[in-house]
């Protein structure tokens, strides 16, 4: 089932195009969510973004965001062994190289960071803030390694699915270990999960 929803997600994600008023709406969209995030979580120092492939949305609205606000930013390195992620320390000027799934990351002498917003990509979302991924599982186990890490130190941690509003579908598959969104941004709305 899932599989079939992946072709099917990266079939209609790789036609979708945004017009000038929809690229002026996402920004506004983002802008809303991250002052929602930051007046409700005072403590946040780090956060990263994705480098958008095949036909992905463009994080690159959060970063101007997070400049003016003196994030620490980075970018997920992906370890195929392990089949993990790596957060490395980025900033808009810095070289990125080719990672492993043709992605781009930041270079290996990075510092790693361990962030407190994650922005997600995705195929799919749908309204209980399920998101359907590539089917790596590099996301959820990142979320669920970062949320035990900042839940001990008494940190927030937030996630943010970015996706198109055409993205959405009325109700994924769940599997256990599917972790629920905070947030999820479209060119339309900001969606917040309030469970």
């Amino acid at each position: 089932m899932k599989n079939n929803l992946r072709t099917f997600g990266k079939k209609k994600r790789s036609a979708i195009t945004l017009d000038i008023e929809s690229k002026a709406s996402l920004s506004i969209q983002i802008k809303y969510c991250l002052d929602k995030i930051f007046f409700l979580n005072r403590n946040i120092k780090t956060a990263s973004i994705y480098y958008p492939i095949n036909n992905e949305i463009t994080p690159f609205g959060f970063t101007k965001y997070f400049k003016e606000r003196k994030i620490v930013m980075s970018m997920p390195v992906v370890d195929i062994k392990k089949k993990s992620m790596l957060f490395r320390k980025w900033s808009p000027k810095d070289d990125l190289a080719i990672g492993p799934l043709g992605n781009l990351e930041p270079t290996h002498e990075k510092e790693i960071i361990l962030p407190q917003i994650m922005i997600v990509p995705m195929l799919m979302f749908d309204r209980e803030f399920i998101r359907l991924g590539y089917g790596g599982g590099y996301y959820d186990k990142s979320i669920i390694k970062l949320k035990k890490h900042f839940q001990k130190e008494k940190f927030f941690f937030i996630t943010v699915g970015l996706a198109y509003s055409a993205q959405e579908f009325n109700k994924l598959p769940r599997e256990k270990h599917d972790m629920n969104l905070d947030y999820i941004v479209t060119e339309k709305e900001c969606l917040f999960n309030a469970h």
